[in-house]
């Protein structure tokens, strides 16, 4: 087992401490999966039953709905306490005493996976108008959720923009809800809320407003006529947005073997990326947007493609690899991401070399802390006395447990879960893991915190902070959090030490 430094026993209780203090309290999480809430195991029975047996059970047990399964556990059907009102009570002449199950069900119920996340519920359930929710595992019934449930969790109210973005006809409304944003969460974080959670409600809904806009443009420029996949890249693949992330996306498009459909999927992505600045998400200075060919090509091109990046170490290979890596599918066929995600993987696998690349541009960043322990903030211009704290610690840690991860194999894209994966195999122990989230929380606070607070003052959001104007107890707090990021890339140079080129 891999170690971090030497932990002070104070920095850990401290970072412990102020990771619970700036959320105030508990809330759930919009990207925790829906394993950890759904029901099982659920009520079932087969679609030959007697109606009038399931339903007087139903009455019986207090349930709301017994999931119809086949001989294999797949579900076929549902009957809610919805059904028996609509197709038994209010229906005239009949009799459910002969009645099989598969006559009254509702066939075909809306399904999810249990690693699918609460928002995703939230999604489902507001634009289907339905109450319940098969979770379905490899095929099988693993779980239910009710609206019930997720309405007693704290904060559902993203449902208000679900619903709005999913009857959304054109892009003004989805510009609207953009624009609202950091209204939304300079609330949350004034209600308690953690940053973390806020991050990744601004994320979801993103991506949704991402998703929904490329249904407009399909809408616009006509059915595709290759199967594709769009997906989003640097936070956005993360799901770690904040108040000012740009446009990053690619797509990956099923081989044809001609160029004919090459005018349909220009016009498509150039339809997408203006309409995206249009609602408000700035083109990429790196233009890696699916209007850009080098990031919009078929499948065999894009394994053509990453593989001459790796074979010849090209320029800016450090800005392609971070990218590929931390992407993640958002519409369309999921199978072609997942193709082309297998090969990029696979080659990381031989190509260990390419790691060091990735080490250079890591080991170059230095924390704003000098010796004597005083910040090092901007000697000049608009920004004098201030400190970027994402650019100068929040992507520090970023980037230094991508490194980890991606050495270790693990393809989880956000900072959280790969820290957790890391601590899941054994490469880093629990406790230094406990460290390193707790300093990226702490340090995701601050950041996200300013930028809405300067979004919500009419001011261009930024994530700088003057660490003069932060109390005795959140200076110390900031320079224990970049303490921890310190150790951390003192980790990742121990590791790669021991990397042969």
């Amino acid at each position: 087992m891999k170690q971090g430094q030497a932990k002070d026993c104070d920095v850990y209780e401290e970072l412990q401490e102020k990771q619970k203090t700036p959320g105030g309290y508990e809330s759930f999480s919009y990207g925790e999966n829906l394993r950890s809430i759904m029901e099982h195991p659920v009520y079932t029975c087969s679609p030959g039953d007697n109606t009038k047996d399931i339903v007087k059970d139903m009455s019986e047990k207090g349930v709301s709905s017994v999931v119809v399964v086949n001989k294999n556990q797949e579900p076929v059907g549902i009957l809610t306490e919805r059904d028996v009102l609509k197709r038994i009570v209010a229906a005239e002449g009949v009799d459910i005493g002969s009645l099989p199950l598969s006559a009254i069900m509702t066939p075909n119920p809306v399904t999810l996976s249990p690693d699918d996340t609460i928002y995703r519920a939230l999604s489902v359930l507001s634009n289907s108008g339905i109450k319940h929710l098969l979770l379905v595992e490899e095929g099988k019934l693993a779980g239910i959720l009710t609206l019930r449930q997720v309405l007693k969790l704290r904060y559902p109210d993203p449902m208000v923009a679900i619903g709005r973005i999913a009857e959304a006809s054109d892009i003004l409304t989805l510009k609207e809800i953009k624009a609202e944003l950091p209204m939304m969460a300079a609330s949350k974080l004034r209600m308690g809320v953690r940053a973390r959670e806020v991050v990744t409600m601004l994320s979801l809904i993103n991506e949704d407003i991402h998703r929904k806009t490329m249904e407009l443009a399909i809408r616009e420029t006509g059915d595709p006529p290759l199967q594709f996949c769009l997906f989003v890249t640097g936070s956005h693949g993360r799901m770690e947005n904040h108040l000012t992330s740009d446009q990053d996306h690619g797509m990956v498009i099923e081989d044809s073997g001609t160029a004919e459909h090459d005018p349909y999927f220009i016009a498509l992505t150039k339809t997408y990326s203006a309409w995206l600045t249009e609602i408000g998400y700035a083109f990429c200075p790196g233009y890696i947007m699916s209007m850009n060919p080098l990031w919009r090509k078929e499948l065999s091109e894009w394994k053509t493609q990453i593989n001459y990046w790796f074979e010849r170490q090209v320029p800016h290979l450090v800005r392609y690899l971070t990218l590929l890596y931390d992407a993640r599918p958002i519409y369309g066929s999921e199978m072609l991401f997942k193709e082309m995600s297998d090969y990029a993987y696979g080659l990381l696998g031989t190509h260990h070399e390419v790691l060091r690349v990735l080490l250079e541009e890591e080991s170059a960043h230095r924390i704003p802390v000098n010796f004597l322990g005083r910040f090092i903030t901007e000697k000049r211009g608009p920004h004098w006395k201030e400190l970027d704290i994402k650019r100068s610690g929040l992507i520090f840690v970023v980037e230094a447990v991508r490194i980890l991860a991606l050495r270790r194999g693990i393809r989880e894209t956000s900072t959280i879960a790969r820290i957790r994966s890391l601590v899941a195999t054994g490469f880093i122990n629990a406790d230094d893991g406990e460290n390193y989230e707790a300093a990226y929380q702490i340090l995701l606070h601050y950041a996200i915190k300013a930028q809405a607070e300067k979004a919500v003052a009419g001011k261009e959001p930024d994530t700088f902070i003057n660490p003069k104007k932060l109390t005795s107890r959140e200076r110390m707090m900031l320079k224990i959090a970049l303490g921890a990021v310190s150790g951390l890339q003192d980790l990742v140079a121990s590791e790669f030490g021991q990397l042969a080129v």
